[in-house]
């Protein structure tokens, strides 16, 4: 066994040893013909075997954790805009709130609103579904802000939802706009205006001053139950089926206004048929009264002969109500439309009232009469004032020439002329601009001070603003505190009859 063994071994040893000098041999003679290009082609095929071997290793392992990584690669995968679809959550329906509505019945007067633009204008309330808009808040504000007359709203309706939010169901006056309107969060069903949001409450019809004239004026125009589009009710009168009306009927005006547009409207009586009244756009009024129509007086200065005034006054001015009545010239209706500054003295030749008469009434000019002046300060306490007199007596008060002295006197008919009064006598630099209480005084500090006082042409103007000649003119000033002693120590001892003391 041994043997075999052994000659086995020798064998393969043997072979062996011939196959490694054969290799070596061939390696050798190889290595001698082929010389560098052999050496690459070697290099090359033994980078080839290990990146061969390498790559299915490297397969294997990277094939393991890729499959073993899948659940954390997979995520990203599905963040592919371009080839994942995205997973859309079902839309939820919107809920909208339920609402209650009610029918509102202001007085005409007091239902109207203008747009603020603060929100639009909708087929129904905004916060319905469906609702479409009909006018946006640009528009809206375009509205608000235009002088139209029909742009201003009336309000019927309120509406209030589920989250207490209210809506105005709203028409402009002209019809063109009609919807509803965001109108805060305050219950304007018992007063509009305490409305908010996109309207607000609006008076159309705002105040204003009589024409000097207020009688025998004769209608040009249409005649409306309250001015155009200042009401939704706003209507004509129907002067055509009114009884007794006639086209020569004068109407008086008892009331005025202003609308949105700017325009003047009056109020007027019919004077032959009282019932009949109404509001006329003031340009729609005739108020030259002619000859062949009113009366005529004719006043005459008695001393000179002198025309003083004429005027021609409507039928019903001085009583006649119906035409063909007879009504007597009198001297009350003589001293009605007496030319200020004068008196009635006695009639001349008369006609009785009607169309196309005459009246002659002579007068005489009242006398001249001087007024009398009184000095006061204001005492002010906040936003009243007390006027409190001065005592003459402590103040350095002038004489007066004649020449200032006429300021004072003028006709009592008429008003005294505060511009003549202050260029003579009260103005800046006048005798009676600047006063000096002559009197010192000591302050809690026992120091010495004294007053002066210096002309308010603002308060004696609105104070006087009807005094007539002969009346007392109060003539106010502004006191002031100095420092020290009074410059003025000489007391005048002259005549001063212009002082109401």
């Amino acid at each position: 066994m041994q043997a075999r063994l052994k000659k086995s071994l020798y064998v393969g040893l043997a072979a062996l040893t011939f196959a490694s000098v054969a290799g070596t041999a061939n390696a050798n003679a190889a290595e001698k013909t082929n010389g560098k290009n052999d050496t690459a082609k070697v290099s090359k095929n033994k980078k080839a075997t290990p990146k061969k071997k390498v790559a299915k290793k490297q397969t294997a392992k990277k094939a393991t954790p890729k499959k073993a990584a899948a659940k954390k690669t997979e995520p990203k995968k599905t963040v592919d805009k371009k080839t994942e679809p995205k997973k859309v959550a079902p839309k939820k329906e919107k809920v909208y709130p339920t609402f209650e509505y009610n029918d509102l019945e202001f007085d005409a007067a007091k239902a109207n609103v203008n747009a603020t633009g603060t929100a639009g204008l909708y087929n129904k309330p905004s916060s319905r579904k469906g609702a479409r808009l009909v006018a946006s808040k640009a528009k809206m504000s375009q509205l608000g802000n235009s002088k139209n007359m029909g742009y201003t709203f009336y309000v019927d309706a309120m509406a209030k939802n589920s989250n207490g939010t209210l809506y105005a169901r709203v028409t402009s006056m002209n019809k063109q706009y009609h919807g509803w309107v965001y109108a805060g969060r305050t219950d304007f069903s018992e007063d509009l205006s305490q409305i908010t949001g996109g309207v607000n409450y609006y008076e159309t019809m705002t105040p204003a001053a009589l024409p000097t004239q207020t009688d025998g004026y004769y209608l040009k125009g249409a005649l409306w139950t309250t001015p155009w589009r200042t009401q939704t009710d706003s209507a004509k009168v129907g002067l055509e089926s009114a009884s007794g009306y006639r086209n020569t009927d004068t109407f008086r005006i008892d009331n005025a206004t202003t609308v949105r547009s700017g325009a003047l409207y009056y109020h007027v009586v019919d004077n032959n048929m009282p019932s009949l009244t109404g509001w006329v756009y003031s340009g729609n009024l005739s108020g030259s009264m002619t000859s062949d129509l009113g009366y005529t007086i004719r006043y005459v200065d008695q001393a000179t002969g002198s025309t003083v005034d004429t005027k021609t006054v409507a039928l019903t001015a001085l009583g006649q109500m119906n035409n063909g009545d007879t009504v007597p010239f009198t001297n009350e209706l003589a001293n009605k439309f007496m030319p200020a500054g004068y008196k009635f003295a006695n009639l001349g030749n008369v006609d009785n009232v009607k169309a196309g008469g005459n009246g002659l009434v002579y007068i005489n000019k009242n006398k001249d009469a001087t007024s009398k002046i009184k000095f006061y300060k204001l005492v002010r306490n906040g936003a009243s004032s007390t006027k409190v007199a001065l005592d003459t007596s402590k103040l350095n008060v002038p004489y007066l020439t004649n020449d200032q002295m006429s300021s004072l006197t003028g006709n009592p008919g008429f008003n005294v002329d505060m511009s003549k009064l202050e260029s003579q006598l009260l103005g800046n630099g006048q005798s009676l601009n600047y006063l000096v209480d002559m009197n010192s005084q000591k302050d809690s500090n026992n120091k010495d001070f004294y007053n002066t006082y210096t002309y308010d042409a603002a308060d004696t103007r609105a104070d006087n603003a009807n005094t007539k000649y002969g009346s007392t003119i109060s003539v106010i000033y502004t006191e002031t505190q100095n420092a020290g002693q009074s410059p003025q120590s000489n007391v005048n001892t002259g005549s001063k009859n212009y002082l109401d003391q």
